[in-house]
């Protein structure tokens, strides 16, 4: 108690004081990636008396050993403050308070504890403070989040990141040189290997990765900011509800200076900020493949006249302003109408981005000589008619655009996040400066005068420069089909591969039947079979949503392990928790491992899960039988044995594999 008497009618102040052993801790009232929080239930107390709920200082960010998870809490002492107030009608001398108190300590292994404990203070008139406790209390007050400031919170999800973004008129980040965002919530942002954090006195913006299965209400992040200064010292802000009632926003668009309109100066700055983002997108992975090929194009006009060469220029360039501006269009009317998504929305599509696959892929092969009905479409034939050159320059901006949404450059993210939350006009405006941004090279080129005299003259070099320009797009198409691997079955993605395969056998048929010179009866035979074979491809290859279900944990009980043992079965099991970070590290590096899931098949391993998320006797009993008060707890059951192998806390795969051979 931080006084020596309680005063009926007045609030007053208890707390729970936890001291973890050195390199363990304890949890903040949202654990991160794994943890539960401390909590007091249980409360015996006079009838009318008021409590509040436990109150949580800012935590600490505690990265988990060598791993991308992160936990939030404490690792030292800590003490969190509970309001009391007695009825102001307690006549009694003296009152005993109750309750229980539960936590969990964590290190490489997590032991939860539950204790009850009482305390018994007299009453008085007056309130008299604890000169032993007075300190526990100061400190644990200065380091609770402070409700009123002026910082102003914005939030948006792009590509694979979120952002958050913060501003204070009064520049409270002054001589910040970290920051931290603790949400309350799981599923708002993945805490590691991604941090990024940008600083000044009045502005700061940290990005995350986006977590799997991220929420689709990002209007009501609610959390904690943390700011860190050279010496040490810390300063946190509270955001117990949301600064601004929109769904996705930027950092810079909650910073226009005060009374500016969004559509007026602040405009201006994100115009530049989406052209700049456009033009640095032109180095991103994810446009290099179409580049390429739009390199081959301009090699292929090298010879051609700077009039020819500046429309391909700007045929591009309407393919690019095209795609973005169509893009923004259907993203805007989606997320009118209540759609949760943002911006590369299309690539969390399976079909579509199978489609893109299918497409990368025959273009491919179209640029190895396999085919050549695809050259006008990229735009690369030298011999075919100006429109059907300047048609190739349109797509080949449309798909670089399509490629390149996937990836966020630096400056994007404020752009769209300012764009998202503006009227169509303004966003187009927007969106359209970060299409010229990205087309800005290509056009640029286009109307050099001197650039002809850079290249070298057409001749034959150029069938081996457009066959090695086949291979970015082979890449790219491995690449692809790894990202769609991760949004179908292990069976769905053998069968995009099959597509691919029959996808080959179809163009490879139409190119066979269309070489130069072949009769109208052969062509019309190689063009029926070939897009035959073709739709056979697709469908062959049609993703599949993935069931999750291939390996099945079954609840753990001593009667499954007696039933299987009987049986001459081996079995697995894992005691867990999801609080638990070295559980879920095991979880991420070991279950997860195909050789593991393959080993369990084939020796049809039955395994039990014994979830200590929550508190279970039956769980606890059997960890004690063994020994042992904290999990992960890990057994193998062997039909040769009569006794089960103990596996460590800390799991390879090559330990489970040799604890069940």
């Amino acid at each position: 108690s931080e006084a020596t008497t309680l005063v009926p009618g007045e609030t007053q102040w208890l707390g729970l004081r936890l001291t973890p052993a050195e390199h363990w801790h304890t949890y903040w009232k949202m654990g991160g990636d794994s943890g539960e929080p401390s909590a007091l239930s249980d409360w015996t107390v006079p009838a009318g008396t008021r409590l509040s709920e436990l109150q949580f200082p800012a935590p600490h960010w505690l990265p988990f050993y060598e791993t991308d998870l992160v936990n939030f809490g404490y690792e030292r002492e800590v003490v969190l403050p509970i309001a009391i107030t007695l009825p102001a009608d307690y006549a009694e001398d003296s009152v005993t308070l109750s309750t229980t108190a539960f936590w969990n300590v964590c290190e490489q292994i997590c032991i939860p504890g539950e204790q009850r404990l009482s305390i018994t203070l007299p009453t008085a008139t007056a309130q008299r403070l604890d000169a032993a406790n007075a300190d526990y209390f100061e400190t644990a007050r200065a380091q609770l989040p402070l409700l009123d400031h002026d910082i102003e919170q914005s939030v948006v999800a792009a590509g694979e990141r979120i952002s958050l973004g913060f501003k204070s008129a009064s520049g409270l980040f002054e001589g910040a040189v970290d920051a931290f965002f603790f949400p309350e919530k799981r599923r708002v942002l993945k805490p590691g290997p991604l941090r990024d954090v940008t600083l000044d006195a009045s502005l700061l913006q940290i990005t995350h990765g986006q977590p799997r299965r991220m929420l689709e209400d990002l209007s009501e992040v609610y959390g904690v900011l943390v700011l860190e200064e050279a010496d040490g010292a810390r300063r946190a802000y509270d955001f117990s509800s949301p600064a601004l009632e929109v769904d996705e926003f930027s950092l810079l668009s909650a910073a226009a200076a005060p009374g500016a309109e969004s559509s007026g100066g602040g405009l201006a700055l994100y115009v530049v900020f989406a052209f700049l983002g456009g033009l640095i997108l032109n180095l991103m992975p994810c446009v290099f493949p179409v580049l390429s090929m739009k390199a081959l194009s301009l090699a292929k006009n090298a010879g051609a006249s700077l009039h020819k060469q500046r429309m391909d220029g700007l045929a591009y360039t309407a393919g690019v302003l095209f795609a973005f501006l169509a893009l923004a269009t259907v993203l805007i009317v989606l997320r009118a109408g209540g759609e949760r998504i943002g911006w590369a929305f299309q690539f969390q599509q399976p079909w579509f981005l199978a489609l893109i696959v299918y497409i990368f892929f025959m273009l491919a092969l179209s640029l190895s000589g396999v085919f050549e009905i695809g050259t006008s479409l990229m735009g690369v034939g030298g011999s075919l008619a100006q429109k059907e050159g300047y048609k190739g320059s349109f797509f080949t901006g449309v798909l670089a655009t399509t490629v390149a949404t996937p990836c966020t450059a630096p400056f994007m993210g404020p752009a769209l996040g300012f764009a998202l939350t503006q009227p169509w006009l303004v966003a187009m405006v927007v969106f359209a400066a970060l299409g010229l941004g990205m087309a800005a090279p290509i056009l640029l080129l286009s109307y050099v005068p001197g650039r002809a005299r850079l290249l070298p003259k057409p001749g034959s070099w150029m069938e081996t420069f457009k066959q090695v320009m086949a291979f970015p797009l082979y890449a790219t198409v491995g690449y692809l089909v790894w990202v769609l691997a991760g949004q179908t079955t292990e069976s769905g993605s053998l069968m995009v591969i099959m597509g691919l395969t029959v996808i080959a056998l179809a163009v490879w048929w139409y190119g066979r039947y269309n070489a130069p010179g072949a009769s109208a009866r052969r062509k019309r035979l190689g063009l029926m079979g070939g897009l035959i074979v073709l739709v056979a491809g697709g469908l062959i290859g049609w993703p599949q949503t993935p069931s999750n279900d291939d390996l099945v944990w079954e609840k753990w009980s001593p009667s499954a392990i007696q039933e299987a043992q009987a049986a001459g079965r081996p079995v697995y099991v894992d005691f867990t928790a999801r609080w638990c970070a070295t559980c879920q590290t095991n979880k991420k590096i070991v279950f997860a491992s195909d050789e593991i899931q393959q080993t369990f098949r084939d020796q049809n391993v039955l395994m039990l899960k014994g979830d200590w998320t929550n508190r279970d006797p039956a769980i606890t009993a059997e960890l004690a039988r063994w020994e042992r008060s904290a999990v992960p707890f890990n057994l193998v059951y062997r039909p040769d044995q009569a006794e089960p192998v103990i596996l460590p806390e800390l799991l390879t795969p090559g330990i489970v594999l040799d604890a069940l051979n």
